[in-house]
């Protein structure tokens, strides 16, 4: 019969346990370093770009409507009038203005 050998460590577990996680952490360090070409820099990028778009939405739609108004305020004179009496309290010759308090009295 062949006689036992004793058993040596191998070493190789030694550099997985205390090398492997080292090298992840430098590699995580190397990638959200800070820089003109780094991950947080182009997260950070990104989120504006996605900000500057929602803005861009809201403007176009916010001239969409105030073409709208150009239109109705060259060409509606119903459309003039109404915005006359109820944005300035205008009035009609002869005409007579009522202010109704829209508090409730209790």
């Amino acid at each position: 019969m062949a006689a036992k050998r004793p058993h040596k460590k191998q070493s190789g577990g030694k550099w997985i346990r205390i090398g492997l996680p080292v090298f992840a952490v430098i590699g995580l360090a190397v990638i959200f370093i800070p820089g003109s070409r780094g991950t947080w820099q182009w997260y950070k990028s990104r989120h504006e770009k996605m900000q500057i778009q929602e803005d861009i939405r809201t403007l176009k739609a916010r001239k969409a409507r105030l073409d709208s108004e150009r239109t109705l305020l060259l060409k509606d004179d119903a459309y003039i009038e109404k915005i006359a009496r109820e944005k300035y309290n205008m009035k009609k010759k002869g005409e007579k203005v009522f202010q109704i308090d829209d508090k409730s009295a209790h």
